[in-house]
């Protein structure tokens, strides 16, 4: 990867970061106006989403090319489509969470937490073999993980409730 490539991408996790954890310091907030935070969150799941419908109609094209027969064995063509549509359900599946964490549903904040961790898991595993990339998503899934606990957050999901004003 290219050094100045690498570099652009920590500048922009680190700035993103912040962003996460300086929108959830701000509790001044009313109980239902949405963290900026979240905002960022629901866009990653959007490009999430996109990203792995993409890929998935990729896999379900190379499926059909493997088809073909262009010297590939045939049962690749069943597995890269198989896999392609489990990737576009994923995708359907990240596009829902968007909409869910825009909107503010309290499954949405219990799917997020479960696959920040699940991500913080296979960031931890993954980093046995290296990689600036595995350290980068372990401090991110960290990072949210941290700001979905925090109070305005909880709040705005309804995982907790607002704090009375004197």
């Amino acid at each position: 990867m290219n050094l100045n490539l690498r570099q652009q991408i920590k500048t922009w996790c680190s700035k993103f970061i912040y962003t996460l954890i300086q929108s959830g310091l701000d509790l001044e907030m009313s109980s239902r106006s949405r963290p900026l935070g979240i905002t960022l969150l629901a866009v990653l799941h959007v490009i999430q989403a996109v990203a792995l419908f993409l890929g998935g109609i990729g896999l379900i094209a190379l499926g059909a090319f493997i088809r073909r027969g262009f010297g590939f064995p045939r049962f690749l063509d069943e597995v890269a489509f198989l896999i392609g549509v489990v990737v576009v359900v994923l995708g359907l599946i990240y596009l829902g969470l968007a909409w869910g964490m825009w909107t503010g549903k309290g499954w949405a904040w219990f799917l997020s937490l479960i696959l920040a961790a699940l991500g913080l898991i296979g960031s931890l595993i993954s980093l046995v073999g290296g990689g600036l990339v595995t350290l980068g998503i372990l401090i991110l899934d960290v990072a949210i993980l941290y700001y979905l606990f925090r109070p305005n957050v909880r709040t705005f999901f309804g995982e907790q409730k607002a704090p009375s004003q004197p």
